[in-house]
């Protein structure tokens, strides 16, 4: 089976490289491309705002801004289709509405898509489990374009180790050059410390985790799923 994919975004960096991936795949097919007025790229596909393409889709793949994320929603509970989520940054009443929204459709939604960061997250709370009483610091450095700070990353991590220890987690945020992400985990001790990294050396690892999501995703009941589901982690 061919699964349709709609990809909102589709003229940024992330967009972009997901369309290529998904040009190599023949289990996938992109539709269409939504972006804002006036924004567009050379594509295989029609690039355009008309969400009435959601219709003809089987799964959305959306790395915008929060604001244009929670607009797609109505459309989204419309049409009852898969729902994969890649935009950080949210308001606690943003994830609210996507909560919300995982009643009635499936959605993978996740601050990080590649395999190698979620394998990242998953030691990262197996190490706070471990070393209890160590402070813990997460360091994270971006691109200069990257707005929220600390990254969805950082924050996914820390929520994690925050729930394993019930400690708070410092963060320290970066921003220089065209920095992809990377991400370092301090735990430290009175009489040693212990670091855990990791380096995003291309946005394809990321492209290929939410085309996984989107195979994955069609095949669900409704409901609010991570990475870790679709890895099995």
């Amino acid at each position: 089976m061919t699964v349709k994919l709609l990809i909102a975004g589709a003229a940024g960096r992330m967009g972009n490289r997901i369309a290529a991936l998904a040009a190599q795949d023949p289990g996938l097919q992109v539709i269409y491309g939504l972006e804002s007025a006036g924004r567009s790229v050379a594509a295989a596909f029609p690039i355009g705002t008309d969400t009435s393409f959601i219709e003809k889709a089987d799964v959305v793949i959306d790395f915008t801004i929060p604001e244009a994320t929670v607009q797609l929603l109505p459309m989204m509970r419309k049409y009852k289709k898969a729902f994969v989520v890649g935009t950080t940054g949210f308001k606690p009443e943003q994830e609210s509405q996507i909560t919300a929204l995982s009643r009635e459709i499936p959605i993978v939604k996740s601050s990080n898509m590649s395999l190698g960061v979620n394998v990242f997250f998953s030691v990262a709370q197996r190490i706070a489990q471990s070393l209890p009483e160590y402070a813990v610091h997460i360091q994270e450095t971006h691109h200069v374009h990257k707005k929220d700070a600390p990254s969805g990353t950082a924050l996914q991590a820390g929520g994690l180790i925050e729930k394993a220890t019930g400690k708070k987690v410092t963060y320290e945020s970066i921003r220089e050059g065209e920095v992809i992400g990377d991400h370092r985990i301090f735990f430290r001790g009175p009489a040693d410390h212990l670091e855990l990294a990791h380096h995003a050396e291309s946005r394809d690892i990321l492209a290929a985790g939410a085309l996984k999501a989107a195979q994955w995703v069609v095949r669900q009941k409704p409901g609010l799923y991570s990475m870790q589901d679709v890895f099995g982690l």
